[in-house]
């Protein structure tokens, strides 16, 4: 925190700035600097343009946004009081996010989602705990998700420059002692105990928070309870805290360590002070910084406890120096949390050489800034000890750097510890920034037995051991993840088996096989290889291949869709193409198979399409003729796939080509006019038949009902049997093709040999030849006129009338009709003369 080093107007322009500031701070919550330009020489060239939305940078080049400024006058002078905040408050304020995320989060995925395309960058300096979110972004400003984000995964942060540190705690453990009538007055201490519970109940895995299908979200349904009693209950009593009630929550670790900081933290404890500036009298240690651990001293009200700096204000002249400071500082249950925070120098270098210690790494590019920027704007006063040579900042004289024959240490408290040191036994760190490590002659090793870190050079590589249910089979895995040679590596110990990943993709290889060898190619169990030309040698795409292994797309609850623009191509090289639908909804094992007939010829591999089960057999099937030349024809097969072996059964059947089948079964529709029904052979039959068809030989013939039947001929079907053409009270008649369709019948001849009466009599009178001795007997005449119109044949096909049991052709009988009908009116005439 240095003085105000120089403002800039709107245009960009800069100008230096002479005034005394203060800063007001406060833990994960506002910060800003007031001040006030006075009309000195050096602010003379701004002090009437000065205005809100003007910025400030101060020493520590944060760059602040005017958002106050009053302008006032004393005397015949000009003064203007001034506030500004923290560009990042201002500039994340007025940015949002409007995409809402509803989603398990991690910290480094939360904080890019607030930080992106903002100017100002993040470090992680900790490791958080991804956590379950709902309403992320939604609308909200940056600055107010990023106040969320701060809260849900428990961390708090700090701005230097344009970059923003984010670390479980901020602050440094301190050996710092503020003592009443020393460099402290006005101690107040406040105990506020109007929320302090001794005891807490906790809901939690319940539902999915009113979004779930079907499940509950009423806390009452929780399949998690937990709860946490504070030791002081046994002297306060039992105070209920409010319950939690959180169903994302599932872990009871996770909702014991909630309930415990709900009843720990409840009371509140706030001490307030006046701290005075004594680095003149040879305190150097007398600079706090928000977050600090320090020791508050009052023997007048028994205080003398490590607390907390949760809020700084620090008024400086121009110069830099100190001219008022106040700190609230509180406890809030801190003092136990971070007395295990407590340790020399010494415990630190053994835990880092130990492997015991985390060594966090962050590469930005405003890291790199800043400390060159240090280094550069340093004034540095180098005094000469029994410890060595120890370099120490003018501004701040928490700053320093110790060198002697064991090392160098670099301390930012006043050498209460040197988190930063080089000893001959090599170099240790507690945070390192930097723009490039280079481990080319360096190799960096923790942990012992099978739990390991070790990088050198190129390589890095975690080896360790955890337990893990997986798919319903709970085992300790030894695994190990390496980096090396362009790839990353994780492999299972246990189980000999290795995951690669590189730029073609994601492959898999069980050991037994050179891994490396291009003549092993059984080796791998599976690739996802990416820019892959296996299909397609002019367009990238992506495969996935197993070469000796099965490869299974599978969801329990949901479809699974293949969504292509052109085609989609199913393949198989030797086998065939089965489909199980319902397979869980129906009994049995229900299989649709497809496959190509096996044959010597292309032309002859037809395919085939059967339904059934491959264990007790299939049923029936479709075959399809492959070959383009004579007939398209699809076949009704057997379980086998033979051709006219199965039967087709339908409503109605309607083909442009042909259907091949043992029986069609239902009823046959013309696709268009006429319904042909082709035969071969010169003796083929069109033949209507019970449902047991040929019937080895013996057909049983049913009937065949039509409107009109045409054709050549009509016979009996049975030799020996009588031939039936039967009408109800109509008659039986002969017609030219239009059938009296007209307002008059044409009626057409008939040839036969005979013609009976239905007694069986000759349909024609017996007699002598002579015409006039012609007579009919037994109404013989009448029953020819009634019962039949139609004359008999001869055998020569003539017609023929009957006469003395002889077959007389028709036009001899109608010539000797007229020769009897001339001698006739020839005796008539003779009589009329007479």
């Amino acid at each position: 925190m240095d003085n105000v080093s120089y403002v800039r107007n709107l245009n960009g322009e800069e100008f230096p700035v002479q005034a005394t500031i203060t800063h007001d701070l406060e833990l994960n919550g506002n910060q800003s600097i007031s001040f006030s330009v006075l009309p000195t020489k050096v602010n003379a060239t701004f002090i009437n343009d000065i205005a809100e939305m003007w910025e400030v940078i101060d020493g520590n080049d944060v760059v602040h946004k005017i958002i106050y400024a009053k302008k006032k006058g004393e005397g015949s002078l000009l003064n203007v009081d001034i506030k500004a905040v923290p560009l990042f408050f201002d500039t994340m304020d007025n940015e949002r996010i409007y995409e809402e995320y509803n989603e398990h989060m991690t910290a480094i995925s939360a904080f890019t989602k607030i930080f992106e395309g903002m100017p100002f960058g993040f470090v992680l300096s900790d490791v958080f705990d991804a956590v379950e979110w709902e309403g992320f972004g939604a609308g909200e400003s940056r600055l107010e998700t990023f106040k969320r984000a701060l809260d849900r995964y428990k961390a708090e942060f700090r701005i230097v420059g344009n970059t923003v540190y984010i670390e479980r705690q901020i602050g440094r453990d301190t050996s710092f002692v503020y003592r009443y009538k020393l460099n402290a007055s006005n101690i107040v201490k406040e105990i506020d105990a109007n929320e302090y519970w001794t005891y807490a109940k906790g809901y939690g895995n319940y539902g999915n928070e009113g979004e779930g299908d079907g499940e509950s979200s009423d806390w009452q349904d929780a399949k998690l309870i937990r709860e946490y009693t504070s030791p002081l209950a046994k002297i306060l009593g039992i105070r209920h805290a409010p319950p939690i009630k959180d169903g994302r929550i599932s872990t009871a670790s996770r909702m014991d360590s909630g309930l415990k900081a709900l009843v720990d933290e409840s009371l509140k404890i706030s001490i307030t002070t006046d701290i005075h500036d004594l680095r003149r009298q040879g305190y150097a240690l007398a600079q706090p910084e928000l977050g600090d651990r320090v020791f508050v001293i009052d023997e007048r009200i028994g205080l003398d406890e490590e607390v907390r700096v949760i809020d700084v204000s620090v008024t400086k002249d121009w110069r830099g120096n100190v001219v008022d400071m106040k700190l609230t500082i509180g406890s809030e249950s801190l003092t136990k949390r971070h007395q295990s925070n407590m340790s020399t120098a010494v415990d630190r270098i053994n835990e880092l050489v130990e492997g015991r210690r985390k060594l966090p790494f962050s590469v930005l590019d405003d890291a790199v800034r800043n400390a060159t920027r240090a280094l550069q704007n340093a004034q540095t006063e180098l005094s000469f000890g029994i410890n060595g040579i120890l370099a120490v900042d003018k501004r701040n004289p928490n700053l320093l750097t110790l060198l002697n024959s064991a090392g160098i240490g670099i301390s930012n408290d006043g050498g209460n510890t040197f988190r930063t040191a080089m000893t001959g036994d090599g170099i240790v760190a507690d945070v390192i920034t930097a723009g490039i490590l280079n481990a080319d002659q360096v190799a960096i090793q923790g942990g012992s037995g099978r739990n390991f870190i070790y990088m050198s050079g190129d390589h890095f590589e975690a080896h360790g051991t955890y337990t893990r249910t997986w798919w319903g089979q709970t085992k300790e895995h030894e695994v190990g993840i390496q980096m090396r040679n362009g790839y990353l590596l994780a492999e299972n110990y246990n189980e000999d088996k290795r995951l690669y990943y590189s730029d073609h993709g994601i492959s898999t290889f069980i050991r037994g096989y050179d891994d490396e060898s291009s003549n092993q190619e059984y080796s791998g169990s599976g690739v996802i290889e990416f820019f892959s030309h296996m299909y397609d040698s002019t367009v990238r795409g992506m495969s996935l291949f197993s070469n000796r292994g099965t490869i299974g797309i599978r969801t329990n609850y949901r479809d699974i869709i293949l969504d292509a623009d052109k085609d989609v191509d199913i393949r198989t090289g030797r086998g065939v193409i089965n489909l199980r639908p319902t397979e869980t909804g129906r009994v049995g094992n229900n299989v649709f198979q497809f496959y190509v007939k096996d044959h010597t010829s292309p032309s002859d591999t037809d395919g085939v399409i059967r339904y059934g089960s491959p264990s007790s057999g299939f049923g029936s099937g479709v075959r399809f003729k492959k070959s383009a030349s004579g007939r398209s024809t699809v076949y009704a097969t057997d379980g086998d796939g033979t051709p006219n072996a199965g039967d087709f059964s339908a409503g109605y059947m309607n083909a442009t080509y042909d259907i091949s089948a043992r029986n069609l079964i239902g009823d046959l529709q013309t696709r268009s006019t006429n319904l042909y029904l082709m035969t071969s052979g010169g003796e083929g039959e069109v033949r209507v038949t019970n449902l047991n068809g040929n019937n080895n030989g013996s057909p049983s013939f049913r009937d065949f009902r039509a409107r009109h039947i045409r054709g050549n001929s009509i016979r009996v079907n049975d030799s020996g049997a009588n031939f039936y053409i039967g009408t109800s009270t109509g008659e039986v008649r002969i017609t030219t093709n239009e059938m009296g369709g007209g307002d008059a019948v044409s009626y057409r001849p008939i040839k036969a040999y005979r013609f009976l009466l239905p007694n069986g009599n000759e349909a024609i009178a017996s007699g002598t030849f002579s015409l006039l001795s012609l007579r009919p007997t037994e109404n013989e005449g009448t029953e020819l006129v009634r019962e039949i119109d139609l004359l008999r044949t001869t055998n020569e096909g003539r017609p023929a009338y009957r006469i003395n049991g002889l077959d007389v052709a028709v036009d001899d009988v109608v010539a000797s009709l007229v020769k009897s009908n001339q001698e006739l009116t020839n005796r008539i005439e003779l009589l009329e003369d007479k």
